[in-house]
């Protein structure tokens, strides 16, 4: 069981890294000579690059609160494995 523990902890910290993919678009449409010639209004470049920002931080929250979920779960799985361990 501690092997599927270690596994689950695991994925949800690839998971997390979807924070990451949205810094790499932003960075994108802020630094690649890609876009280098388009011209886009600042108000539109503004409201693009907050809504980034705002789903990052969005997906932060949610990251946060499930590993917190993650972290209470494996103290109770711990707590009722000393217990059955001890009644053996």
């Amino acid at each position: 069981m501690n092997d599927k523990i270690f596994d689950l902890e695991q994925q949800i910290l690839r998971c997390w890294h979807v924070t990451d993919d949205i810094d790499l678009i932003t960075t994108h449409f802020i630094d690649s000579p890609d876009w280098a010639g388009e011209h886009f209004s600042a108000k539109a470049c503004d409201a693009l690059m907050n809504k980034y920002l705002g789903l990052k931080e969005v997906y932060e929250l949610k990251f946060d609160q499930m590993f917190r979920t993650f972290e209470e779960v494996c103290k109770e799985y711990h707590r009722y494995r000393k217990i059955s361990e001890e009644q053996m």
